[in-house]
C-alpha cells in the first residue's frame, strides 16, 4: 500500500466466516476506508485452545507472511477469536502507527486495543468500547436493491408475499437436531395452512446435510430450497421478503435480517447451555421490539432500528479526533 494513502486504509481480519466478514466489511465501508480482507490462520494447537493462552508471537500464525509488510494499513479491524492475537501482535510492533478496532468481545487484553465494538449481550462497558444492540454489518438499501435486480426472476407476478427462512446449524450454544427441525417444519406448515405465503429456505455453512434433506423433503414441491449454489440470492431475498424467519443460533444472521427493516421472527432452538449469551441476545431484540418469537402466524410489524454501523463509524471518527 502507498504510504501517502495510509490514513484511509485498513486490513479486515477474520477467520473467513461469513458473519465476521459482514461485520468488518460493514465498518470499513461506513468509515469510507480502502480495505483488504485478510484471513487469519492459527497453527495447532493454538487453533483449538481458548483465548487467553495463545502466545502473541509470529509462530502462532501459519500465514504470518501475509501480514509482514514494512508498514501495515492505518486501521486494523478484526473480528473473532483467531484475529485477537494477530491484532495485538501488530499493535505491539507498530504502536501508534496503527489503530486497532476489534469487533466482538476479545476476552483478553482489553486495554491493549484502541477500540472495541461489542453487542449488548457481551456485557462490556469499558472506556475504549462502544456497545450495540445488533452485530454491525454491511447491509444497505443500495446493496439489497442491486441484488434484487440481479435475482428478479425469482419473483412471480402474482404478488404472493414471500417469507425467507434463514437456517443455521448445530453450535456450541444450541441443539439443532431432527427433533428441532421437525418443530420448525410443523410451525411453517401451520402458517401455510392459514396464510398464502411463498417460502424460500436458505442454509448456512453450518447446516448439516440431514437438516437440509428434511426441509427439502417437506417443502420441495411448492417452495424453493436453496443450498450449494454458485450464486446465493440471500441479499435479494432480504429485499423481496415480506417476512423473515431466522433460527436463533446466529447473531449475525438475525442482525442482518433486522437491518433489512423487515418483520423478523426467531425460531428458538433448544439451548445447550445454562448460561447462553446468544439467548440473551435473542431476549434483548425481542424485548426491544426488533423481532418476535416464531409461533403459528406471521404479521407485519414495524420497528425503529437505526443503522448502528453508520452510528459507530461516526463515533469512531469523533473519538479519534480527541
Amino acid at each position: 500500500m502507498n504510504n501517502f494513502n495510509r490514513d484511509n486504509t485498513a486490513w479486515c481480519m477474520t477467520d473467513g466466516s461469513a458473519g465476521m466478514i459482514s461485520q468488518v466489511k460493514g465498518l470499513a465501508q461506513a468509515m469510507n476506508l480502502e480495505f483488504t480482507f485478510k484471513e487469519v490462520k492459527v497453527n495447532f494447537p493454538w487453533n483449538i485452545l481458548p483465548v487467553g493462552v495463545i502466545p502473541i508471537v509470529k509462530s502462532t500464525f501459519s500465514n504470518f507472511s501475509e501480514f509482514s509488510e514494512n508498514i501495515p494499513p492505518k486501521f486494523l479491524i478484526s473480528c473473532g477469536r483467531k484475529s485477537v492475537y494477530l491484532s495485538l501482535f501488530l499493535k505491539r510492533k507498530y504502536k501508534e502507527k496503527v489503530v486497532t478496532i476489534h469487533i466482538q468481545n476479545p476476552k483478553s487484553k482489553y486495554d491493549e486495543f484502541d477500540l472495541i465494538i461489542s453487542p449488548k449481550h457481551d456485557n462490556l462497558n469499558l472506556a475504549n468500547s462502544f456497545v450495540t444492540s445488533l452485530a454491525i454489518n454491511h447491509i444497505s438499501e443500495t446493496l439489497i436493491t442491486e441484488e434484487m435486480d440481479k435475482f428478479s426472476y425469482l419473483v412471480n407476478s402474482d404478488d404472493t408475499p414471500i417469507c425467507t427462512v434463514l437456517i443455521g446449524g448445530q453450535s456450541n450454544n444450541y441443539i439443532f437436531d431432527n427433533n428441532e427441525v421437525d418443530k420448525l417444519i410443523k410451525k411453517i406448515k401451520k402458517i401455510k395452512e392459514n396464510q398464502k405465503i411463498k417460502f424460500f429456505f436458505l442454509f448456512s455453512r453450518r447446516t448439516e446435510k440431514n437438516i437440509i434433506n428434511k426441509i427439502h423433503t417437506a417443502f420441495a414441491e411448492s417452495e424453493i430450497v436453496w443450498s450449494d449454489k454458485k450464486e446465493n440470492p440471500y441479499m435479494a431475498l432480504l429485499g423481496f421478503s415480506k417476512y423473515i424467519i431466522c433460527t436463533s443460533d446466529s447473531v449475525s444472521m438475525i442482525s442482518e435480517a433486522i437491518s433489512a427493516m423487515k418483520p423478523v421472527y426467531i425460531f428458538r432452538l433448544q439451548s445447550s447451555k445454562s448460561k447462553n449469551r446468544i439467548e440473551n441476545f435473542n431476549d434483548n431484540v425481542i424485548l426491544e421490539g426488533l423481532a418476535k418469537k416464531l409461533d403459528y402466524k406471521l404479521e407485519e410489524f414495524k420497528h425503529d432500528y437505526k443503522n448502528e454501523t453508520a452510528i459507530i463509524a461516526e463515533k469512531i471518527r469523533n473519538k479519534l479526533k480527541q
